[in-house]
């Protein structure tokens, strides 16, 4: 692997210098000739990743842009310099890398405090800054970027006091819960009511319980859960909405399933819990059947009632829970599932991508040719999806010619899944 700048006469690959003129045509061509001629090795792929990942990050403009960078959040450390050089830029795209370093631990929280002590005019900027008040000298600018105008700021400062919870800040948290537009910036509140704590906390999360969509719901039981709050009333919440049914139920069951303590409550709680969970598996809607066969922690009933879903006349749930018994059967239900599994994978059924995936992450490398197979595939997401599940397998001269795909959004996802098993 040769380092720009390191040694006198450093050349690059006809791939690399492809992929950073941009050149995708030309990029094709050359990572196909290097795999005939066996020179396309796995350093050689991630030198090409490297350059895609790089020159999406200085070219990206405007909203696309924008939307583009969170791509790079799973190999931030990987491309933190291409990061850092956008972030130097000053627009609002630099911001979002400048978030992704923040999110990924490469800077302290601290790190951008100014763009909001400052009241830098930008909003972008602004947000960057308010998600770095965590010091109790700057709660009294935090409450006051919970009514922000610009949504950005707003949440950005309630996922700070998520961070660093504050008494003094219940009641504009509440209020932010109740009527901040922004889903993202309503959840944010209620979790950082839960750190908060206490009995107020908990009847608040109660009343905001009442007029919550199911999203909301899912994070007031987050809420809960939180131990500031759950034993003081928050456990009782939980196996009130667990028992009850009603939309957030699967969400609490799956939260109380997973408390460690082994106190009388506790196990009370996790028997609810599990009960809750088995007869979501075998009554419950698609999506709670699903999810709960993902969720519930494995034991004798459970597996009896993911045997019984294998053979389901809905092709997703008995996918499921295939998937399970994959890894948690006996042998002789291990190998059955997994060869099922594979003969999804070959069909034309919906659940075939998923299929793909579930054999990828079980390394069973009988999947390879039908992933690959998939890169030429007219939709983007399929390509996509083949592509990163090859590199998960470690099929990375495989997956490479995703790298040249005429999708910025296929290029850039690929490029972040090779980076990130570096």
């Amino acid at each position: 692997m040769c380092v720009a700048g390191t040694l006198m006469g450093c050349s690059v690959s006809p791939a690399v210098q492809a992929a950073r003129e941009p050149n995708f045509p030309k990029l094709e061509k050359a990572i196909a000739a290097e795999k005939q001629s066996g020179e396309l090795d796995e350093g050689e792929v991630e030198d090409i990743a490297e350059a895609i990942a790089e020159g999406e990050i200085a070219r990206a403009k405007g909203v696309a842009g924008e939307a583009l960078l969170p791509a790079f959040a799973g190999c931030a450390k990987q491309v933190e310099g291409a990061l850092e050089d956008r972030f130097d830029k000053g627009d609002d795209i630099g911001a979002v890398a400048a978030s992704l370093l923040l999110s990924a631990g490469l800077v302290d929280d601290d790190e951008y405090i100014d763009f909001a002590t400052e009241n830098d005019p930008r909003p972008a900027y602004r947000a960057l800054g308010a998600r770095g008040l965590v010091d109790e000298a700057t709660f009294d600018l935090r409450r006051k970027m919970f009514v922000d105008l610009d949504e950005r700021v707003r949440s950005n400062a309630l996922k700070a006091a998520q961070s660093s919870p504050s008494p003094a800040d219940f009641d504009a948290l509440v209020e932010a819960a109740r009527v901040d537009p922004l889903p993202a910036a309503r959840a944010s509140a209620v979790r950082a009511l839960g750190r908060v704590g206490g009995e107020r906390a908990v009847i608040a999360l109660k009343d905001i319980w009442l007029r919550a969509d199911p999203r909301l719901k899912e994070s007031i039981v987050d809420g809960y859960i939180s131990p500031p709050t759950f034993e003081v009333g928050g456990r009782a919440e939980l196996v009130r909405i667990a028992e009850e049914g009603s939309a957030g139920a699967i969400a609490a069951a799956v939260v109380l399933s997973r408390v460690a303590v082994d106190e009388a409550p506790d196990r009370q709680a996790r028997e609810v819990a599990r009960q809750v969970l088995l007869r979501a598996i075998k009554l419950g809607t698609r999506e709670d059947r699903t999810f709960a066969m993902i969720m519930a922690p494995s034991d004798k009933d459970v597996l009896a009632a993911l045997r019984e879903a294998k053979s389901d006349s809905d092709a997703g749930v008995a996918l499921v829970a295939l998937g399970r018994l994959a890894h948690e059967g006996d042998e002789k239900e291990k190998k059955a599932a997994r060869d099922k599994l594979l003969e999804i994978a070959k069909g034309d059924d919906p659940e075939a991508n998923r299929a793909m995936g579930e054999l990828a992450g079980m390394s069973d490398k009988r999947v390879t040719p039908l992933l690959e197979k998939q890169l030429g595939s007219e939709s983007a997401f399929a390509r996509a999806y083949a592509a990163r599940q090859l590199v998960l397998l470690g099929e990375h001269q495989k997956a490479a010619k995703a790298l040249a795909d005429k999708d910025v959004n296929v290029r850039a996802g690929v490029a972040c899944a090779v980076l990130g098993k570096k």
